[in-house]
């Protein structure tokens, strides 16, 4: 079956949290690699009067903050039948650092992220993380950049592969990267690694009974390279190849099956910058994933993408994503899950200090080797006001739905939320 996965930017994703990345220097006006961003977003617009303050320590720059949320949701277990509806408190604490040298840069963050249910206390959860991100200025046009990320987290309620414990599955992540790159006059090289390690632990049921996780827990590790040509100021063509491997920490799953496997890819895309108007990549290739289980169909395809990011006016942005990538699932029989999404936001400035997002997308998720296929639907609206430098509101409605052609695993869900950002 044709499938597509994102030039391992979606593996290494999969592979999140421990990472080292390198950006290269490259001539003033130069196009670089990466998703498509422009500079003067409604979003990245910096207003002085509203930044936060920092706290100077050294050649250190840090920025506490913390936000404060409330919600509400009428389907808290994304579930098809009778909905559990309930108020749910949340607290996310942070603090981000970066140096101020002239050369070289270091960043670095920490944060907790807590929520409490009215109702359901059972699905509380304490989760929290740190990333580190390190660049080394080799010249003038080649860098090495190394990231880390760490992760305590929990499985959604609307995951495919949520294991329906009478508490949220909690996950450990780990993924560290590490980038090269290097221009020569037109020319951008990159060779970058990744790994990502996640270990889910056993959840109870309603009966008591352990619900076994461990086999779900693996490595991934991704070697890309890139090469780039510049045929303009603003236009860039570049090629990549990517190989993947995924190993399980058991050999075989609680099914009997042997999860592990092999991938490749490769890839020619564009990326045109338009003088802060309009940035875009777009790109196209093969890949496929191979299977050490007889059971499991490989999965091999067109491969492609869409980023885009265009300002019609100063005041509005408008961003459009599509991508069709082959994710990892632990779904009795299925191989694999093949993804496609869109997703299309327009930020628009009302005022300086009032932002109004409006946001829709789809995804559609076809599982290779069993009859499941799943059209996910959401739309949000969020207003978002810049009160001060130290605070700022912001509050929306977002509505999520699955339709599915499994019996018992479609549902909707409606939820509103007021959230209060407290910066230093």
């Amino acid at each position: 079956m044709a499938t597509a996965i994102a030039a391992g930017a979606r593996a290494a994703v999969l592979v999140s949290t421990m990472a080292a990345g390198l950006a290269f220097c490259a001539p003033a006006g130069a196009v670089e690699f990466g998703r498509a961003v422009i500079g003067n977003t409604v979003q990245g617009r910096v207003h002085q009067e509203y930044e936060p303050i920092g706290i100077r320590a050294g050649s250190f720059m840090f920025f506490p903050s913390i936000d404060l949320r409330g919600e509400y949701s009428d389907n808290i277990y994304a579930t098809t039948g009778a909905k559990v509806d309930d108020f749910i408190f949340g607290i996310r604490p942070q603090i981000s650092g970066r140096s101020l040298w002239k050369r070289h840069s270091l960043r670095m963050s920490a944060f907790g992220n807590f929520g409490l249910y009215a109702d359901n206390p059972d699905e509380n959860f304490n989760d929290a993380g740190v990333n580190t991100d390190a660049t080394i200025d080799i010249a003038e046009n080649s860098q090495i950049t190394a990231r880390l990320a760490a992760t305590r987290d929990h499985e959604r309620r609307d995951s495919p592969d949520d294991a329906r414990g009478i508490n949220p599955t909690i996950y450990y992540r780990i993924t560290p990267e590490l980038k090269f790159d290097q221009r020569i006059n037109r020319v951008a090289l990159r060779l970058r690694a990744s790994a990502d390690y996640i270990d889910f632990n056993d959840v109870a049921t309603g009966t008591g009974t352990i619900l076994n996780e461990d086999d779900r827990d693996r490595l991934t590790w991704v070697l890309e390279g890139r090469a780039g040509y510049d045929v303009s100021r603003n236009v860039q063509l570049y090629v990549s190849a990517l190989t993947d491997h995924r190993t399980y920490d058991e050999q075989f799953d609680d099914d009997g099956v042997e999860r592990d496997s092999n991938g490749f890819g490769v890839f020619g895309g564009i990326i045109v910058d338009l003088a802060g108007t309009l940035s875009a990549e777009a790109y196209v290739g093969y890949r496929r994933q191979s299977f050490a289980d007889a059971s499991l169909v490989n999965v091999s395809g067109v491969a492609g993408g869409l980023n885009l990011i265009w300002a019609p006016t100063k005041l509005t942005t408008v961003t459009l994503t599509g991508e069709r990538t082959v994710e990892e699932t632990t779904l009795t029989g299925s191989t694999a899950s093949l993804n496609t999404a869109f997703d299309v936001s327009i930020d628009h400035e009302l005022r300086r200090n009032l932002v109004i997002t409006v946001s829709a997308g789809y995804l559609n998720r076809h599982y290779e080797g069993i009859a499941r296929d799943d059209d996910n639907w959401r739309g949000s609206i969020a207003v978002q006001y810049l009160i001060s430098r130290h605070f700022r509101l912001r509050c929306g409605y977002s509505y999520n739905a699955r339709s599915s052609n499994v019996p018992g695993t479609a549902y909707d869900t409606n939820s509103a939320y007021v959230n209060l950002h407290v910066d230093y």
